[in-house]
């Protein structure tokens, strides 16, 4: 299993709350994450992340890449809809390109846990 994660700055207790959460699961799939986010659950968790760049410069269209290359199956982008961002355009490019690429979603705390509890059950 292929799973990004990325959290704009407001979120980032939140991911790793996540983290803290399914570390277990997470530690069996394939990790991947913006620059900050991935240094951040490296350093907290020691879990394995192939960071990208940050989200502003260029973060998001390498993690969009990867969802238009068939490279990701779950993205989980906890974004922060009260804060104005340099590269909104790149922020609607990602989400955009997961629905259209059928790549499973969660853009908030609640549909993040929901997903990692389906995979929690029908993965092992």
């Amino acid at each position: 299993m292929k799973l990004a994660l990325v959290a704009h700055n407001n979120k980032k207790e939140e991911i790793l709350s996540i983290v803290d959460k399914y570390k277990e699961l997470l530690e069996q799939c394939t990790l991947f994450s913006t620059r900050q986010t991935g240094e951040m659950i490296e350093n907290k968790f020691h879990i394995k992340v192939n960071k990208v760049k940050s989200g502003p410069t260029g973060g998001d269209i390498e993690i969009a890449n990867m969802v238009v290359d068939q490279k990701l199956d779950v993205l989980i982008f906890l974004i922060d809809p009260l804060s104005s961002h340099c590269h909104e355009n790149d922020i609607q490019s990602l989400v955009r390109l997961s629905i259209l690429d059928n790549v499973v979603l969660a853009t908030n705390y609640a549909t993040a846990c929901t997903v990692l509890d389906f995979l929690s059950k029908h993965l092992n």
